[in-house]
């Protein structure tokens, strides 16, 4: 990734090329995408990429932890590209947007669906007993219900 461009075409090109290198990629919002990790063997999406408004790129795996530079690292792209082109090279504190629950739900989901597949192996195993299995199983519907109501409000 060339990252020596103006910043509105750092923008679009940037981000459109860290996309594409990427699989299973599904726009969730604007500026906000999930896809597959390329740091991990990952079945599902896990990775969240969101394009904060001043153009910054994040990236963050919440499957096995990969920051940045990791999955820049595994998609052979400099993570410089990741910043638009500043005018200004004196760093000025801003606020964080970072990543919201929409994102973070969406993306434990899978995570979510294994545990009680898990909890109730353990159960047939009489290695779990049926109250813990059942607290398992309502945290896990009151999170779903709580990604359901978000993507609701997205």
């Amino acid at each position: 990734m060339n990252y020596y461009t103006s910043k509105s075409q750092h923008d679009n090109r940037n981000l459109h090329e860290l996309i594409g290198r990427l699989s299973k990629v599904r726009r969730i919002g604007e500026g906000r995408y999930i896809a597959c990790c390329a740091v991990h063997q990952d079945r599902t999406p896990s990775l969240a990429v969101t394009q904060k408004p001043d153009g910054v790129i994040l990236l963050h795996c919440h499957g096995c932890g990969a920051g940045g530079v990791d999955i820049c690292n595994a998609l052979g792209i400099d993570p410089a590209s990741l910043f638009p082109p500043s005018d200004n090279p004196k760093y000025e504190k801003r606020s964080r947007g970072g990543f919201s629950a929409w994102q973070l739900l969406h993306a434990l989901r899978g995570d979510l669906i294994r545990l009680l597949v898990v909890a109730n192996d353990l159960k047939k195993l009489n290695a779990l007993s049926s109250d813990d299995r059942d607290f398992i199983a309502e945290i896990i519907l009151r999170l779903n219900d709580g990604l359901t109501y978000l993507e609701g409000a997205k």
